[in-house]
């Protein structure tokens, strides 16, 4: 059961593929960059906040420089020769005012129809009643976000927003919200086919801000007349494109539910600890079973598997979207163990 990709060619060396998870993946990928090196890579795949860190590092970004412009809150931008504002919370929380108040102009409308109507629903379930209509009111607003500041981060951080420009050859993923394919946006393939669409004339900034367009948060984005949303929902990690440029192929991913093994319980954590945990086995039991099946039918590749520690509770329980300095540098540092570690698993197996 193959994923193949006919039309995009090998090259030697590395191809990295680097999952979405929120600002978690972001700085957990900075930290496996930083213990990785981006010497051998020779492609960058990037899906999400993936496709964040994909971009910026092929487009000349020193890993460092990232981290340091995580830590600082401003970054000298050397092609502008000017300071420029990082990554905060207001890169992902700008609230789209147009949109909040058309959504809740018509939830308010559609709660004074349903108040006016009581006298008539009396014998009706009304908790039921309430919540359908509350549902069925949700459909006038795309997302409750604006994601301009994280495309204009891009436009000012980078010297160009050509894929060709990239100094390690970048793909970044996307999920086409009408219909099955995923997107590829690229520098050197445009073709379609069942599943792929590739793309090479649409910049940078505007390829990464569809990949990040998490559904109910952001708006999707209008490419070529097609609405595109986050990059993971169409396929969790696009090991098959990284397959395809590459012979090894090194996989950096977030997706990794906690196990406790001393007799205490996920349950115990709260209900959204709950929640995160059914996600994450979700997402990794996806990721596990094409693990099976790729190093199964590609034996002659090498596969480089990084996660968190399953038994990492403080990595777990950290918010998915934080800018908090001391969870920053904690899960940068749990990036960093993560890829030391399965280099010297690696290693022990002469892989």
């Amino acid at each position: 059961m193959r994923r193949e990709i006919p039309q995009v060619h090998k090259k030697p060396g590395t191809a990295l593929v680097l999952s979405g998870g929120a600002t978690k993946a972001f700085y957990f990928h900075l930290g496996v960059l930083k213990a990785l090196g981006v010497n051998d890579v020779t492609a960058l795949v990037g899906s999400s906040a993936g496709a964040m860190v994909a971009a910026l590092v092929a487009m000349g970004t020193s890993v460092d420089q990232l981290i340091r412009a995580v830590y600082e809150r401003e970054i000298y931008v050397p092609h502008l020769d000017r300071i420029e504002k990082s990554f905060d919370s207001s890169l992902l929380f700008r609230l789209d005012a147009y949109n909040l108040a058309r959504q809740s102009a018509y939830t308010g409308l559609e709660a004074l129809r349903f108040f006016a109507s009581l006298p008539l629903l009396w014998r009706h379930d009304l908790v039921a009643e309430a919540l359908d209509r509350w549902i069925m009111s949700q459909r006038y607003a795309a997302g409750f976000f604006s994601a301009d500041a994280i495309e204009n981060i891009f436009k000012s951080m980078m010297p160009s927003n050509d894929f060709r420009a990239a100094e390690i050859d970048l793909y970044v993923t996307a999920t086409s919200l009408d219909n099955h394919q995923r997107a590829v946006f690229n520098a050197l393939y445009t073709f379609e086919d069942t599943n792929n669409h590739f793309f090479t004339d649409v910049p940078v900034h505007q390829a990464v801000r569809a990949s990040v367009s998490l559904p109910g948060m952001f708006e999707p984005v209008n490419i070529r007349g097609q609405y595109y949303i986050d990059g993971e929902v169409k396929q969790t990690l696009s090991v098959d494109l990284g397959l395809a440029l590459a012979d090894r192929i090194v996989i950096s991913h977030t997706y990794q539910p906690l196990y406790r093994n001393n007799g205490q319980s996920v349950r115990d954590m709260g209900w959204l600890t709950i929640f995160k945990q059914a996600l994450h086995v979700m997402l990794n039991e996806r990721i596990e079973v094409w693990r099976d099946i790729y190093e199964h039918e590609y034996p002659d590749k090498q596969f480089l598997w990084i996660h968190p520690d399953p038994e990492d509770t403080e990595f777990f329980l950290a918010p998915e979207f934080s800018f908090r300095p001391e969870i920053q540098k904690m899960i940068i540092r749990s990036g960093e163990v993560a890829a030391t570690r399965a280099l010297e698993k690696a290693a022990a197996k002469g892989g």
